[in-house]
């Protein structure tokens, strides 16, 4: 009996031991190392999103940068200052520069270069303001690399050339200035005049990348030599370019971190003091190939291991002792909630943190549940005014059925949709956005939530509209220019309506009279107000659906939607007498009128046509020749 007692009181010592003492032993030494990679997968989660942020930031400048660059060179303006460099051209030029470097704070200057290697014309940002560089200080950059190295670039097609020093008249500017170029010829049919050259400041490029990066985090560019482009100590820099500089390379300094990156277009590397996050950056597409390096360092803060066992041998003996049973009842209550709650927070989380900064999230239905303060900030609804709501209250009216119908159809079928969303504000202002919507599915695959984010490019949206506007735009008179009445016309031809009987549409062509001897009488500067006047007044007197472009010296064109011939004669007899009976000036015009068919040639031709039978009866005159005159003619 006594034997059997002491073999139960060693088999329940030993259980016990086993429950108190070794179980926990394991349980805590698990935890522990749940917990350090915890750690370690969210500072690396952490690194990669702060890297993949800042590489989209340097993806967005230079996709802003091709943009801006290529308009600028296609700018009608820039291309009328080719031809003709007077001084009001000149002036309209560098007027649009500097409202491109005003809105682009890391542009320090625009220039536009001959083939000869002579800049021709320049701005440059200085801390002050815009300075406009006189004609009697442009260099000769005929010798310089980035200038030879344009010279083989192919129509359309844009440069980028690599990080060096600012030099003026030969000298190297001082203090030391980096700088980034990218450059695109300029062509007017087929023969090369220039090249358009953009200056960028390195370290305004570098300020706004960094500016998203959170506290503790230091973010270097290095070339593909292992030298760095831009660092916080700027001591260290351009080691490539300036000789006592040499010694500081990613190479020499952390051989370890040099050889992964040369071998990998992105990972991680760690040692004692630092954690690296890095990844190889392309320029491809517009421009020639190019790349460099990001790295993206922070303390390594792991090496806190020590503190970790003591804590560990603490939190074990409080649980032998006094909370045993708490601990089990806390540990069961935290695995229950967390096996309920993981799944959705994880994917929750996963989506809202794309990239995208306003958040609006939705049930099954399409009703609103959350958003966050980014999305209150940029379109003014605060989250109880919003919750319970269709997302489709912030429709703007941009945007027909078949959009709102096509997006649906793209998040049902594969459950992600991104693109360009113009809604309103709570004030009724319009938001341009980039919109992406995911759909969030249960164990089951059926769709359970929404999540949308999007960011704000509304300023972005209206600079690229205002330098549209530019390019299409006649300088003179402010009317629409030849190549957007080309595309217009072109639309009205593309709708094959008028085939069906529906509507018909009609081309005026507007000529005014004895324009020629006006110029040689009075010179251009009158021809010029008189060309203006009458513009100004066929865009005052035509109706709000009309088209009214300049298309030559003194010659418009109108284009008059949904119109009959009839009708058409009887506004333009009506532009006709308003502009003979003006004050201001003492001339008359011709137009010739007809109905636009099928074949644009053969509208136009109809329409000069007629313009010349109404100057061969003595102008001042409105002459329709229809497409069924025409017709029969030919029979």
């Amino acid at each position: 009996m006594t034997n059997r007692i002491i073999y139960k009181q060693i088999k329940y010592f030993v259980i016990t031991i086993l429950l108190i003492g070794v179980t926990p032993i394991f349980y805590l030494w698990g935890q522990y190392q749940t917990e350090l990679n915890a750690i370690q997968f969210q500072r690396e989660s952490a690194a990669k999103h702060q890297l993949n942020f800042s590489q989209k930031e340097v993806y967005f400048i230079t996709s802003e940068l091709s943009t801006s660059l290529k308009l600028l060179s296609d700018n009608r303006v820039l291309l009328e200052f080719i031809q003709d460099p007077s001084f009001k051209n000149r002036s309209l030029l560098e007027s649009i520069w500097a409202l491109t470097a005003t809105n682009y704070s890391y542009i320090s200057q625009i220039r536009f270069i001959g083939v000869d290697g002579k800049e021709i014309s320049r701005i440059n940002k200085e801390e002050n303001g815009i300075e406009i560089v006189p004609i009697s200080e442009l260099q000769d950059k005929s010798y310089r690399d980035y200038f030879i190295y344009a010279q083989t670039l192919k129509a359309d097609t844009l440069g980028f050339f690599g990080i060096d020093l600012e030099v003026e008249n030969g000298k190297v500017v001082t203090p030391l200035q980096p700088s980034l170029r990218i450059f695109t010829p300029v062509e007017i049919d087929s023969d090369r005049k220039g090249y358009l050259v953009f200056n960028l400041d390195v370290y305004e490029i570098v300020a706004q990348v960094e500016a998203s990066l959170e506290v503790g985090y230091q973010l270097d560019f290095v070339n593909e030599e292992g030298y760095y482009l831009t660092s916080q100590d700027k001591q260290k820099t351009l080691g490539h370019l300036i000789t006592e500089r040499d010694i500081h390379n990613v190479l020499i300094e952390t051989p370890e971190l040099w050889q992964k990156m040369k071998t990998q277009n992105a990972g991680e590397f760690a040692d004692k003091q630092s954690f690296y996050s890095f990844v190889k950056v392309t320029f491809g597409g517009d421009f020639d190939s190019n790349s460099l390096y990001l790295i993206l360092r922070s303390e390594n803060n792991l090496a806190t291991a020590n503190l970790d066992h003591e804590l560990t041998f603490i939190i074990y003996e409080a649980i032998l002792t006094v909370l045993f049973v708490t601990f089990i009842s806390i540990l069961i209550a935290r695995y229950i909630a967390k096996h309920r709650t993981t799944s959705l927070e994880s994917q929750l989380a996963l989506a809202a943190l794309n990239g995208m900064s306003a958040i609006v999230i939705t049930d099954k239905n399409n009703r609103i549940i959350k958003v966050n303060e980014e999305f209150t900030r940029l379109s003014g609804w605060t989250e109880e005014e919003v919750i319970g709501q269709s997302p489709s209250m912030f429709q703007s009216g941009v945007h027909n059925k078949n959009f709102y119908s096509a997006m649906w159809k793209t998040i049902q079928s594969e459950g992600l949709w991104e693109g360009e969303v113009t809604n309103k504000r709570k004030d009724g202002s319009l938001l341009t956005e980039i919109l992406r919507i995911q759909a969030i599915c249960n164990n089951d695959g059926k769709r359970e939530y929404f999540i949308a984010s999007f960011v704000d490019i509304t300023e972005r949206k209206g600079l690229e509209n205002r330098l549209r506007e530019l390019s299409e735009k006649d300088p003179l008179t402010q009317c629409w220019n030849r190549r957007k009445f080309e595309r217009e016309f072109s639309d009205i031809i593309a709708n094959d309506s008028f085939m069906k009987g529906i509507e018909s549409s009609c081309l005026a062509i507007i000529d005014i009279d004895y324009f020629k001897q006006i110029n040689d009488k009075y010179g251009h500067d009158v021809g010029d107000k008189v060309i203006t006047e009458v513009a100004r007044m066929l865009g005052s007197e035509s109706r709000r659906s009309d088209f009214v472009a300049r298309i030559g010296g003194e010659e418009f064109a109108v284009i008059l939607p949904n119109t009959q011939l009839q009708e058409a004669e009887i506004i333009l007899n009506r532009l006709r007498v308003a502009v003979s009976l003006n004050d201001h000036i003492k001339v008359t015009i011709s137009a010739g009128i007809t109905d636009i068919c099928n074949s644009r040639e053969a509208s136009y031709k109809r329409a000069d046509l007629a313009l010349y039978e109404s100057k061969a009866s003595g102008r001042n005159q409105i002459y329709c020749f229809s497409s069924d005159e025409m017709m029969t003619q030919i029979a």
